[in-house]
């Protein structure tokens, strides 16, 4: 970052010059680094001391005459631009690491850098570099630098990783800067594998893929001279604590690889700064106060409640089972999903516009209603109540449950709204099912046609369909079913094996004319699984979880 410009002179007068205002200034004790194990790295030592933006700038945020004279920087400056990395939650900072990307506007290439940093107390550095080198920070992690950063009252081993890199579409003069997702990519692409594996494999690599940028900022250095030192000034340009506008932080500095010469050098710049009257007398941390205000704003939460869902109709299919089915709900960001509640309790939710409740009690009374949910956990206004109440057992209703089909458009019924059943079919739990629920036979019990459900069927526009099942198998090997319309011929169904789910058919169509007919579906293996139902002129299975089903009606 800095160089030694000019070749220093004999400095001995330099400890008379201290004196005992800058001795009185010194914040801590100075402890040059013990003789260190062979492990621990080498640093060199850089001084930085803040000025007073109000009376060292002037109107357009330039170095007054009198500290260009002083330090002989003239009024040229070389421009930069930075931004830093970092998580949403600063997991970085909290590792004590930071990760910048740095543009000179003189310069094609960009600079990125990865720096750890360890609190030196007091005084100690060589405790700082033990640390560091227990960490697998030591003299032999490759690319790595070290130096001590030394402030009005606090000194900072930084242990970095720097390169110069070509970042395509921002190289070139000038002070272009990558986007975010290329700062993410270049990042990780350059990032040393003592940073990627830091507290385990990966963890530097997932904080970047998972970084948003801080910053930019912009500062501008005038390069000069202080006792035969290379001495810089920076003028950074941040916005203020409020993020209302900006601010000006200046800061001084010179580097050296000498404790000593820092020490007394340090020393000889405080006591200049003071009676010029141009010192801060704290430190300003600036990486950490970037971080904190430019942090991306939070997302603005979502508080738009869904719309209440609307029409819902319960219809009792049976003594202890009804079907419940609405029109969608919408929201300003999307629906989630539905809660039923029953009689004031919720007991049921999914993500379709139908559920059917079971295990109800004969002759019962029931009121429902339901409400619509979005991601941010929203809740809508409830639907409109709506009672219904369940036949006594086994009266079936009144009437005569079917499902009313039209071959010109096909019809999808929920497997677990059968019409009725025998035998070993179970309604069970699904997550994966279109709604939430299908029906099974478990293995062990039976391969028996007479194991069936069954749906009744009112068709229009009838001719040949294709009985499409969206089934599964639990065995390693397929199952299968058979299906059939009123007495006619057993068709059989193979499902898939090991719990997948599928579209699957008879190998030919089946007539089914217009009019009143049954459609049963057998149990030819057991162990299978049917979800839905799809009955169709089209030999094409459906996608996914195929369309909306049927509710069925008594006639």
């Amino acid at each position: 970052m800095y160089s030694n410009r000019l070749t220093p002179k004999n400095r001995i007068w330099k400890a008379a010059l201290a004196g005992s205002l800058a001795a009185a200034m010194l914040a801590g004790p100075l402890l040059a680094p013990k003789s260190a194990y062979a492990a621990n790295g080498t640093p060199n030592y850089e001084v930085k001391l803040n000025l007073d933006p109000a009376v060292v700038l002037d109107s357009s945020h330039n170095l007054v005459s009198a500290v260009r004279t002083q330090f002989s920087t003239g009024t040229s400056t070389k421009n930069f631009k930075v931004q830093y990395m970092d998580t949403n939650t600063q997991s970085l900072q909290s590792q004590g690491w930071s990760e910048r990307i740095r543009k000179r506007s003189d310069q094609s290439t960009h600079e990125i850098q990865y720096k750890k940093r360890y609190t030196i107390a007091n005084g100690d550095i060589h405790a700082a570099l033990t640390q560091a080198a227990s960490e697998g920070l030591d003299s032999g992690a490759t690319g790595f630098d070290f130096q001590v950063d030394w402030g009005y009252s606090k000194q900072t081993l930084s242990v970095d990783y720097e390169k110069d890199i070509t970042i395509s579409g921002s190289s070139g003069s000038g002070l272009n800067m990558p986007s975010e997702a290329t700062s993410r990519t270049v990042s990780v692409s350059n990032e040393p594998a003592k940073f990627a594996n830091w507290t385990s494999t990966g963890w530097g690599t997932t904080q970047l893929n998972n970084s948003v940028v801080y910053g930019p900022v912009d500062f501008k250095r005038y390069e000069g001279t202080f006792d035969s030192l290379d001495l810089d000034i920076e003028v950074w340009t941040v916005l203020n604590a409020a993020r209302t506008g900006t601010e000006y932080w200046v800061e001084a500095s010179f580097k050296t690889d000498s404790f000593s010469e820092a020490s007394s050098e340090r020393a000889a710049l405080i006591n200049l700064l003071s009676t010029k009257g141009w010192l801060v007398p704290e430190d300003v941390l600036r990486t950490s106060l970037i971080i904190e205000r430019y942090a991306p704003a939070p997302p603005t939460p979502d508080t738009t409640a869904p719309s209440a869902p609307a029409n819902l109709t319960v219809s009792a299919v049976s003594s202890s089972q009804v079907n419940l089915s609405w029109n969608a709900s919408t929201d300003n960001v999307g629906v989630t999903g539905y809660n039923v509640y029953r009689d004031g309790s919720l007991v049921g939710s999914t993500s379709s516009t139908a559920w059917s409740n079971t295990g109800l009690n004969p002759s019962t009374g029931y009121d429902y209603v339901v409400i619509a949910t979005d991601a941010a956990h929203n809740e809508s206004a409830a639907s409109s109540t709506v009672h219904v109440t369940t036949p006594a057992a086994g009266s079936g209703g009144t009437g005569t449950l079917y499902y009313k089909v039209d071959g010109s458009t096909g019809a999808y019924f929920e497997a677990e709204l059968f019409t009725s059943k025998t035998g070993s079919f179970i309604d069970a739990a699904c997550a994966a099912c279109s709604n939430g629920h299908d029906m099974e036979t478990p293995n062990g019990s039976g391969d028996s046609s007479s194991n069936l459900i069954a749906y009744n069927i009112t068709v229009t526009n009838g001719g040949s369909f294709y009985i499409h099942l969206l089934s599964s198998g639990a065995d390693t090997s397929s199952d299968s079913l058979n299906v059939a319309i009123d007495s006619g011929t057993d068709k059989q169904v193979t499902t898939t094996s090991n719990g997948n789910w599928a579209w699957k058919k008879p190998s030919s169509s089946i007539s089914i004319p217009a009019g009143t007919h049954t459609l049963y579906i057998k149990v030819r293996e057991d162990g299978t699984k049917v979800d839905k139902i799809y009955l169709s002129k089209s030999s094409m299975s459906p996608i996914g979880l195929g369309e909306t089903a049927l509710t069925p009606s008594y006639q």
